[in-house]
């Protein structure tokens, strides 16, 4: 234990840096743990071409669907991922699946963003001002 002191003192580390870091980082798990908590369950998938939401599916039912003639997607076990695309460079399908809320797989040559969406009370802000 002496020893340990000495150490930590030739390194100029004092007793209240070890509370100032062990207050921070049960801070920072605390408020990892919140937002995981309150963090709205996932429960739809969007699909937008465009800007335009062409399509809301369930995140809950398994199936496959094919966005214009250049993409498909496939909903299985709760995530979702881009299966085909016939574009260059196909990061979209190199994305894999996703599976929380406000994840998105985006396919910029088609403009094409996949995103999934929670359900529930959102009002479209997320901060209101005076």
């Amino acid at each position: 234990m002496n020893k340990l002191r000495a150490t930590l003192r030739q390194l100029g580390i004092k007793c209240g840096d070890i509370i100032l870091a062990a207050s921070l980082l049960a801070l920072s798990a605390a408020t990892g743990i919140m937002i995981a908590l309150f963090q709205p369950q996932p429960e739809y998938v969007s699909v937008t071409v465009d800007g335009s939401e062409i399509c809301r599916l369930p995140l809950s039912e398994d199936c496959t669907y094919r966005i214009s003639d250049g993409n498909i997607i496939e909903i299985s076990k709760g995530t979702v991922r881009m299966t085909y695309a016939d574009c260059p460079d196909k990061i979209c399908v190199k994305t894999g699946s996703i599976h929380r809320t406000g994840q998105s797989i985006v396919c910029a040559p088609h403009r094409i963003v996949v995103t999934i969406t929670g359900g529930g009370r959102c009002s479209g802000y997320d901060t209101m001002t005076n």
